[in-house]
């Protein structure tokens, strides 16, 4: 199993188009793509969860150990019916000639692989990021037969474009709420 999961890792990292629209099981088969993902994301968030706690006692790293053992799973579980039920509503709207969901499922499971790298330090989580990026763009792609720029725009650019235009309506909200109760405060000149 050890293999296998390697493997797979290798070739998501390596290549993800070739590995989901090539090595990919086509089966609707989705047990084995998320015991990948749970595994992969059990290991690399308690890992991860380690490097932030060196100035816990034993019994408390024991009880974040055991905690994440036991809720990552879970949590990791509903995070990826929840999030391709979301990417596959969306790719639903823009694609006609779209797989099932249990596609796009296996492939954000999968995209998971390059999780692994957050147990190196310091720079092991934004690789991690870029990769899982990169895969689940490039796995979308081969699997519901859209650009990789189509998908690229709809889930990395837009996204940001977004965060960045509500941060900044909050910060002129704020700044306007600022200088409002400054006004207020300050006897006028």
């Amino acid at each position: 199993m050890i293999e296998k999961y390697i493997s797979i890792i290798w070739a998501i990292i390596k290549n993800p188009y070739e590995y989901f629209y090539l090595e990919m099981p086509k089966d609707d088969s989705v047990k084995e793509p998320l015991i990948f993902a749970i595994v992969i994301l059990t290991i690399s968030t308690t890992a991860y969860i380690l490097t932030l706690t060196p100035f816990l006692s034993a019994a408390q790293t024991a009880a974040v150990i055991a905690a994440s053992l036991i809720l990552v799973p879970i949590i990791m579980f509903l995070y990826l019916y929840v999030s391709a039920f979301f990417v596959h509503g969306v790719i639903f709207m823009i694609c006609p000639k779209r797989r099932n969901f249990k596609q796009t499922l296996k492939v954000l499971s999968y995209s998971n692989a390059a999780n692994i790298l957050t147990i190196i330090p310091f720079i092991g989580p934004f690789a991690a990021a870029i990769f899982n990026i990169r895969a689940w763009v490039f796995g979308l792609s081969a699997v519901h037969n859209v650009s990789a720029l189509k998908i690229f725009m709809l889930f990395v650019i837009i996204p940001i474009i977004l965060i960045a235009a509500f941060g900044i309506l909050i910060a002129t909200l704020f700044g306007a709420m600022i200088l409002s109760v400054l006004y207020t405060i300050l006897p006028s000149v």
